[in-house]
């Protein structure tokens, strides 16, 4: 155990702990990306190379300017998405109070202890700021003291709506049709692809979860009799038999009240 301790803190802290990591993480850690993307592609998969790749072509140009439309609709500075943290930010430090060290430096008292703030460092010691790249509480009450526009400035420029259209914005130019290639040397010769031993038995098509991962289990609607994600209230299928009628059992105290009501 010792020596595995000793290994780790061989370690520089900026590999392995998230406050210290160089780049920038977005407040995102997780492969979710490329699940959805597997997820999507899991029914094409089984197509030859070339037909693969102009069927993700095909998605992947889709996709863009679905995202490229749904974006010119927006009005904010930043992405919905992130214009709702940062009202939920300044919902939450209202209350919270604060001592001013120098211009830039700020002391913020809350619930959860005293924190500093370094607006200039764009540092605070929950590490939130660090860790995620956009403000947390402490800072964002900070900022609000110097003016209601401070905020959009320590934000990175990644969040705001300008850089999402842009991300979405390029062209992907088609690929030639697969079905009409080129003309091949008729003295040269096309060899297989060199690939190693296929497994045995049918390929893995749905990805393995985590261990801390939620996992959603179907159950049977009590309405329509399918396995889905809803259940009798939320049905919105018709049912497939009617319903016998349900007859509530009648306790001794309320049958004898009635009776009672009844006679007398």
């Amino acid at each position: 155990m010792d020596s595995v301790i000793d290994w780790m803190v061989k370690i520089p802290f900026q590999n392995w702990a998230a406050h210290v990591f160089i780049g920038e993480r977005y407040g995102e850690n997780t492969s979710n990306i490329a699940e959805s993307f597997n997820s999507m592609i899991k029914h094409d998969k089984r197509l030859p190379a070339l037909d693969l790749i102009e069927c993700i072509r095909a998605k992947v140009m889709e996709h863009n300017y679905k995202r490229l439309v749904e974006s010119s609709k927006w009005t904010s500075k930043l992405t919905p998405r992130m214009q709702v943290r940062l009202n939920k930010r300044v919902t939450d430090c209202r209350f919270y109070k604060f001592r001013r060290s120098i211009d830039r430096v700020f002391e913020i008292l809350s619930p959860t202890g005293k924190h500093t703030v370094d607006l200039d460092a764009k540092t605070c010691t929950c590490y939130w700021w660090q860790k995620h790249g956009f403000p947390c509480t402490h800072s964002m009450k900070a900022m609000l003291h110097i003016g209601p526009d401070e905020p959009y400035k320590h934000i990175i420029p990644y969040y705001t709506t300008e850089y999402y259209r842009g991300l979405y914005a390029r062209l992907i130019y088609h690929i030639p049709d697969t079905e009409r290639p080129p003309k091949i040397n008729e003295e040269g010769y096309v060899l297989p692809p060199n690939g190693g031993i296929e497994s045995a038995g049918r390929p893995t098509t749905i990805r393995y979860r985590g261990s801390r991962e939620k996992v959603r289990k179907k159950r049977k609607c009590g309405q329509c009799g399918r396995l889905g994600f809803h259940n009798r209230r939320r049905c919105r299928r018709s049912p497939l038999a009617p319903r016998a009628p349900v007859f509530r059992r009648e306790s001794n105290s309320r049958m004898i009240n009635f009776l009672s009501r009844m006679l007398f």
